[in-house]
């Protein structure tokens, strides 16, 4: 995505769903996390939604880390998005993600929120 913006925000269900596009990885993690933090003010509940992302490597999981802990700091719920059978859901779990802020998809995070 060189050159494009990696990051969509919309508003679903009262929560900013923040969706990560492509690859998130060493060149284009900085940035991500930058344009996150910048675009998303949420303190009512963030879905970080990474079903279009097709590969995380360890600065990306670094991005996911610190942009959950951002919004966590905040006072903002989290939730993350990540299909069951991707590879970045495998990847997920394979390192110990939190499994309470796992969803399958936005419709069920943002649904875990406004419960």
């Amino acid at each position: 995505m060189d050159g494009e913006r990696q990051i969509r925000v919309y508003t679903t269900g009262g929560c900013e769903v923040v969706q990560l596009l492509g690859e998130i990885d060493h060149a284009t993690a900085p940035l991500v996390e930058r344009d996150v933090l910048v675009s998303v003010r949420a303190t009512t509940g963030v879905v970080v939604d990474l079903t279009e992302t097709t590969f995380l490597d360890s600065a990306g999981l670094l991005c996911l880390d610190r942009v959950v802990t951002a919004f966590s700091d905040r006072g903002a719920p989290v939730r993350v998005a990540a299909p069951m059978d991707g590879m970045v859901r495998f990847t997920l779990d394979l390192i110990g993600f939190i499994p309470d802020l796992l969803s399958e998809d936005v419709d069920t995070a943002v649904a875990a929120m406004t419960k």
